[in-house]
């Protein structure tokens, strides 16, 4: 047994008090006046021995109170085994502070990450002069992999600040643990200082050393409360200019308190595009929807802001996307080129329109194109099938239009080789078209009113499309006898149009429908669906830069046009096109571009993991629990929660099993029999 403050054993002296009292206290002699001796009869006789064994009872108890006090404020604790280890020999100590946003919630003494800052320089202090430290923080800072001395780590831990980075805690051990195996003693000691995030630990998979006592010491806000936005998204992947566009938002409650009309702005290029107002309930969410209609093209930066405090990281939320009116579509004809697609595409300047015969294809110029109609081709070469695959793995459209001639419609090779409906034979019956797809991209909001009785297109004779189930295809056209008229299918990131006749007339009165020119004209808008609006930062996510060709010592940059950063990502140029991996580059969220030297070549938006947003936490109990749940028995809890820095050099000194509580009981137990003696037991 060790006592903390052995200076208070000098009052175990004052037990001379009650000695002191107890002897002149011996002879006591009481009167008792009566007027009738017949009375006397009534008096209970004692003895001499009775008296002197009751006052020797009342005296050991308040020898026993005083001292148990007395051992109390002495502070007397049973060291564990790895803390007596401890006391000989240098300690390895690894201290954790987490630097997460959450800790950014205030306390008594500031914000949690500033008493992170004192609570660990306060159990450096507890150590000797030559034991050796080691500093760790979520960002795992090369010029932490060391240890230091007590004075190198104070001024190290003076220059932690908030951090993007957020490791799950089981990381963060094993990092720690990686150098402190390798130091040859028995004193490793591990200090996590947190506020320990439900979403940042699974107890399940934190490693078991029993060379290495862990202690865990939980930090607690004044108040635990959070709204924040939580995603965002576009009803549309296809942005055109002077289209209304909706821009759909969650934002979170994470507090007890009922929240009313929290104002939620949207910028675009700088500039409010749109404003809207939340009411949430407490621990709810709301969803908002955000019209803006834009008449600028090209790329455009956007993002949705609102106020909230002190938890202010997630309060905006970035996206990217662009705007264009400019489409690339290339036509590749066997025998003749249609003149209903040049009708269509030629004369519009807003479409870059490239009839090519089947026998002239420039490959090299086929991914850049939004939209390639295959409009009866003769030649499908090996060659040309696996061009037009891999044009489609980088998320382009195709439109296969069959040939009058029924050998060549019935034998497509490209269908056969990408696993998708083909032509089986010929049905000379006549029909009419009857149902569209309303809900699919190509056909959504292209009418003002959706009529029962359309004026749909005829259908003289038709190819009939091959059944079968297809995890990836949808009807976008059906005839009356419920065949496929036109069908899409989802493949990798593209797209494959199958339409069931050639724009012939002996087939059909499509290509002279109404119908005829949104449905080709979505096509090609279908083809610029835009990559994701915002990536995670920490989530090491490919980017997919579609339409653009890198020579192999080309390199691109992202960067900041609002500052001078600016770094270059791992480049992989691979068969799906060129694609981005950004790893731990990156730390601030915001819009950025991807350039190519001076030419931009598209933005791209980064935004922080909104799982730190999250305001759940484990306390000194829950922690405890979940420490015996999982059998980790070289995890402690320390409470050093608004203690002074010699309180807390104190208790990280004499960790193991504390007495004062249980002496304060006894002291108290003491008393209290003395007072049941006195009252029972009357002299």
């Amino acid at each position: 047994m060790i006592f903390v403050n052995p200076s208070f054993l000098f009052a175990l002296f004052a037990l001379a008090i009650p000695i002191a009292v107890h002897l002149f206290n011996f002879r006591k002699y009481k009167h008792f006046y009566f007027s009738n001796t017949l009375f006397l009869h009534e008096l209970k006789e004692q003895t001499k021995r009775q008296s002197q064994l009751k006052k020797l009872l009342i005296l050991s108890l308040r020898l026993l109170a005083v001292a148990f006090i007395v051992l109390a404020f002495a502070r007397p604790f049973i060291p564990l085994e790895d803390n007596t280890k401890q006391l000989k020999g240098i300690s390895y100590v690894a201290c954790y502070i987490d630097n997460s946003f959450s800790m950014e919630n205030v306390s008594k003494r500031g914000t949690l990450l500033d008493e992170a800052k004192d609570k660990t320089k306060s159990i450096v202090d507890a150590y000797a002069e030559d034991d050796q430290f080691l500093l760790i923080t979520n960002d795992f800072q090369p010029k932490h992999q060391q240890f230091l001395t007590k004075e190198e780590i104070k001024k190290e831990i003076q220059n932690v600040q908030i951090s993007s980075s957020s490791p799950q805690l089981e990381t963060v051990m094993q990092y720690a643990m990686s150098f402190l195996t390798q130091r040859q003693t028995e004193n490793k000691l591990t200090y996590l200082i947190s506020d320990f995030q439900k979403s940042a630990i699974s107890f399940s998979s934190l490693p078991k050393d029993k060379q290495i006592t862990t202690y865990l010491v939980p930090l607690k806000a004044n108040t635990v409360k959070n709204i924040y936005i939580d995603t965002a998204w576009f009803d549309s992947p296809v942005f055109q200019k002077g289209q209304e566009i909706t821009l759909t938002v969650i934002v979170r409650n994470d507090t007890k308190e009922n929240i009313e009309k929290l104002p939620i702005k949207l910028y675009i290029n700088n500039n409010q595009k749109a404003v809207s107002s939340a009411d949430i309930q407490s621990n709810g969410y709301a969803e908002v929807k955000m019209n803006f209609t834009l008449f600028e093209e090209g790329i455009q930066q956007a993002y949705v802001d609102i106020v909230d405090y002190p938890i202010s990281f997630d309060d905006k939320l970035y996206l990217s996307f662009s705007v264009s009116n400019n489409y690339l579509i290339m036509s590749i004809y066997g025998e003749k080129e249609s003149p209903y697609l040049y009708a269509l595409f030629g004369a519009d300047s807003n479409i870059n329109y490239q009839p090519v015969q089947d026998r002239s294809i420039d490959y090299a110029i086929l991914k850049q194109q939004d939209l390639i109609v295959l409009d009866q081709v003769k030649e499908q070469s090996s060659g040309f099938i696996q061009a037009i695959d891999e044009y489609i793995k980088q998320g382009g459209s195709v439109l296969v239009i069959p040939s009058t001639n029924r050998e060549t419609a019935l034998n497509n090779e490209l269908c056969n080789y990408l696993q998708i409906t083909n032509y089986e034979a010929v049905d000379t019956q006549r029909t009419r078209l009857s149902t569209l797809n309303h809900e699919h991209i190509i056909y959504k909001n292209i009418f003002e009113k959706i009529h029962e009785n359309m004026d749909m297109p005829s259908v003289f004779q038709s190819y009939v499309l091959s059944g079968g189930i297809y995890s990836n295809k949808q009807s976008l056209i059906q005839m009356e006898n419920n065949r496929d008229f036109l069908c899409v299918h989802a493949l990798d990131k593209g797209k494959v149009f199958v339409l069931a006749v050639p724009l012939d007339d002996a087939f059909s009165m499509f290509q002279k429908h109404a119908l005829f020119v949104p449905t080709l004209y979505n096509m090609a808008v279908v083809g610029n669906i835009q990559e994701e609006p915002y990536y995670i930062i920490g989530e090491n996510n490919r980017i997919a830069l579609n339409k653009i060709d890198l020579e192999v010592d080309k390199v691109v940059e992202i960067a900041d046009t609002a500052t001078s950063f600016a770094f270059i990502p791992e480049i992989r140029n691979q068969l799906s096109g060129v694609s981005l991996f950004v790893h731990d580059q990156l730390k601030e969220a915001g819009n950025y571009v991807i350039k190519d030297q001076e030419e931009i070549l598209g933005g791209i938006s980064f935004n922080y993991n909104r799982s730190e947003s999250q305001m759940q936490f484990y306390d000194k109990s829950s922690l405890e629990t979940e420490i015996n749940k999982h059998q980790l028995h070289s995890y402690k809890v320390l409470n050093l929660q608004n203690k002074s820095n010699n309180a807390i050099i104190s208790e990280i000194q004499s960790v193991g099993i504390h007495l004062w509580q249980y002496l304060i009981v006894l002291a108290l137990m003491c008393l209290l029999a003395e007072v049941i003696l006195l009252r029972i037991w009357k002299i």
